[in-house]
């Protein structure tokens, strides 16, 4: 069986398994239903079909009744989906259709407890995937997007039909006599997918018929590739969390990088954390040097916090992070730092005002903006570095300043966030 080979092959196992399979009603995702039935009783396999019902055509529910009839004496599980049609945007509703696919998958994989998530995605998808990604973006790491074997969502989605052509998908059929529907807006020529799949893709299995495997090998390379860099990457240190808001890394760690590499180093990183694909601009993500360190941050960060008041043993809420001050160390959450105040003090948290002054340990003042230079933090991340002060006296500002005392009859007090 082609896709007993496919577990066999990628070291997956299948014994007493839950498998989501992505059924459309089309030939490709019938003939994936099929082989898996045909191993059901061997593995003793939870079959569920998912199917949704994007609404785009006049005829969508006759998918749906293929599915349940194919489905009807058989021990598998149909799960209907239906995708509102006040959802449907005025563009982008191929991009909106498969966003919201995905997330039908997977909340029907939570709702099951299932192992995988299967998909008929065959050679041919994978080789126009390739043209599109190229001429859209021409950015490598865009063209290996779909794999055999990958993570969405912390689920294991798989797609064991990417080394068959469509042709095989559909002599399966015919020759087990497996209903399925045809789309026809597939047959239109108003997608760019649908153009390659009509007219380019014809034309380059004229040049090489097996030009679909050549497309596999490029992906696999594609990985091979990928891997070396994550593990190049990974030696030259990998950015830290800075304030919730914002990643840095010392100038140090990359100096040994051309200005090229660098700008890659950052657009890998961004697809890592955020699985989001930027140009030579970065997008939505701003990169600046300050002092000794690259910093990365999000165009849109939050409004700055006002000051305000706060209790001992009371939870605050400080740009998104939930914090507490505390007299005693607590058993969860994240230590930012001590500080020490009167018992009595009143004590207030937020961002700290531009131009405050703060004192050192020989009772004079220094501006606060030294303080934050000295410690490498750009203007722009140092509302965000939170702020304590004990009546109206700042002694802790988090990652730049703490108030130091010769008095020996304050209070300690602890905060942390992550509470």
């Amino acid at each position: 069986m082609l896709v007993d080979d496919f577990f066999k092959r990628h070291g997956l196992p299948l014994e007493n398994k839950t498998l989501v399979v992505a059924t459309s009603g089309g030939p490709d995702s019938m003939a994936l239903l099929d082989m898996l039935e045909e191993l059901q009783s061997q593995y003793h396999l939870a079959i569920i079909a998912a199917h949704l019902d994007h609404q785009l055509r006049a005829d969508s529910a006759r998918e749906g009744e293929v599915i349940a009839a194919y489905c009807r004496d058989k021990p598998i599980k149909v799960v209907n989906g239906v995708w509102p049609t006040v959802l449907h945007p005025q563009k982008g509703v191929e991009a909106a259709a498969r966003e919201y696919r995905y997330h039908f998958l997977v909340q029907v994989m939570q709702e099951n407890n299932a192992d995988y998530l299967l998909t008929a995605h065959h050679c041919d998808d994978l080789l126009e995937n390739i043209l599109l990604k190229f001429i859209r973006s021409g950015n490598p790491s865009e063209m290996n997007s779909l794999q055999a074997v990958t993570k969405m969502k912390d689920r294991t989605l798989l797609r064991p039909f990417l080394s068959l052509e469509k042709e095989t998908l559909l002599k399966y059929d015919q020759e087990k006599q497996i209903p399925y529907v045809i789309d026809e807006t597939n047959n239109e020529d108003d997608v760019l997918r649908n153009r390659l799949r009509h007219h380019l893709v014809p034309l380059l299995k004229q040049e090489n018929p097996q030009i679909g495997l050549n497309a596999l090998r490029f992906t696999n390379q594609l990985n091979l590739v990928d891997s070396l860099v994550e593990l190049e990457f990974s030696q030259l240190g990998q950015p830290e969390n800075f304030l919730g808001i914002a990643y840095r890394v010392k100038t140090s760690h990359l100096a040994s990088l051309s200005k090229k590499q660098q700008l890659f180093y950052w657009q890998y990183f961004i697809w890592q954390k955020f699985h989001i694909r930027v140009n030579e601009h970065l997008g939505e993500f701003n990169l600046i040097t300050y002092q000794a360190y690259f910093y990365l941050y999000q165009n849109n960060l939050p409004p700055q916090e006002k000051l305000h008041h706060v209790s001992v043993g009371q939870k605050f809420d400080f740009n998104n992070r939930h914090c507490l001050i505390a007299t005693r160390p607590c058993t969860s959450g994240k230590l930012v730092g001590r500080f020490y105040a009167p018992a009595s003090a009143a004590l207030v948290v937020g961002s700290l005002t531009p131009g405050t002054r703060l004192e050192l340990i020989s009772g004079q003042h220094v501006k606060s903006k030294k303080k934050f230079a000295a410690k490498g933090i750009p203007n722009v991340l140092r509302p965000y570095c939170l702020a304590v002060l004990a009546d109206e006296v700042p002694v802790f500002v988090e990652k730049t300043y703490v108030k130091r005392n010769k008095r020996t009859e304050l209070q300690q007090y602890y905060l942390y966030d992550n509470i």
